[in-house]
């Protein structure tokens, strides 16, 4: 995972981006940062933004969220945090929002 701040000089190519936003919990990450107009949450609100609108498509609650958590954690983090699109602190868990140009 990305440890200190994304270099601006940095640009993903298009085959990147759309690899990253192939996953709709990728692009979900990505909407929560732009509709808060924030660069960083807390963990748990991310998991709660996803599942509840998984809710909507009719999931069950606490399978999901485990689920979520799970797949946020030891895939779709990782992934965005190599991208040098976020940086995820487990100690405080927090999600920090870099954003890519």
């Amino acid at each position: 995972m990305s440890t200190g701040e994304s270099s601006t000089s940095e640009v993903l190519s298009t085959e990147q981006m759309v690899h990253l936003l192939q996953h709709e919990h990728h692009r979900a990450i990505i909407s929560y940062f732009d509709q808060k107009t924030t660069d960083s949450a807390v963990f748990d609100d991310l998991v709660e933004y996803i599942v509840s609108s998984d809710l909507k498509r009719g999931a069950k609650s606490a399978e999901r969220r485990e689920q979520v958590t799970i797949e946020l954690l030891h895939s779709h983090l990782p992934r965005l945090a190599d991208a040098d699109v976020l940086e995820y602190d487990p100690r405080s868990e927090t999600v920090r929002y870099w954003g890519n140009s």
